[in-house]
């Protein structure tokens, strides 16, 4: 009866120690894995991590670009609207102004002596080939292809018109979150004088619309 029972001890002895041994050699072997899986894991995650922030910053730097084209848009469109408040609102507060060698003392100034020079005189202005580079963190700047066309009303002492082409180069400064305007060197290349034009009126209802001739 003993010798069996010691049998059977030494036997479950035998059991356990195999298992705990065999345990070990798993552990062992599981450690052994994640320390060498850890660096190619982490190697895997920083070079993920790396390629989404660069994929961030292209469409942020996309997305600034596209904003500041849209500013300069804005910036046409209003001086030929005639919307001088909105225009004078696209610059920074001391935005640098210089247009044809005139230096002017603000924003405000610059858009308000358009507003006196042209009064109703119609215009079109376009801006071309943009060349935007984001310079750091909220700063850009730009060169842009430009023509515009001024005429005024055909008249005794009617000032001249002309059709211009030059180019502008510009800096641009994000100022919560919005692109403004923060610099503007105006410079023309040609000037070619153009007649005096008196606008069509407008039409009335059922009516074709009238073309004035230039004047001579």
């Amino acid at each position: 009866m003993h010798t069996q029972e010691a049998k059977n001890t030494s036997a479950w002895r035998s059991r356990v120690g195999a298992s705990a041994l065999a345990a070990a050699v798993l552990v062992a072997g599981g450690l052994s894995a994640v320390a060498l899986a850890s660096p190619s894991a982490n190697a895997h995650d920083r070079s993920a991590s790396e390629a989404s922030r660069s994929l961030a910053a292209k469409v942020q730097r996309l997305e600034d670009i596209e904003d500041i084209q849209q500013l300069k848009a804005r910036y046409f469109r209003f001086v030929d609207e005639k919307k001088h408040d909105e225009l004078a609102a696209l610059f920074t507060p001391h935005a640098k102004l210089v247009t044809d060698g005139i230096t002017w003392k603000s924003p405000q100034d610059f858009a308000y002596t358009i507003r006196d020079l042209t009064g109703e005189a119609p215009s079109a202005h376009s801006g071309m080939m943009p060349e935007i580079t984001i310079t750091g963190p909220n700063k850009a700047s730009g060169i842009w292809s430009m023509q515009d066309v001024l005429t005024f009303p055909a008249g005794k002492d009617a000032p001249e018109g002309h059709h211009g082409y030059g180019q502008y180069r510009e800096t641009y400064r994000k100022v919560d979150g919005k692109w403004l305007i923060d610099s503007v060197l105006l410079t023309r290349f040609r000037m070619d004088p153009i007649p005096n034009w008196n606008p069509p009126k407008a039409a009335t209802p059922g009516t074709a619309p009238s073309h004035a001739a230039p004047a001579k």
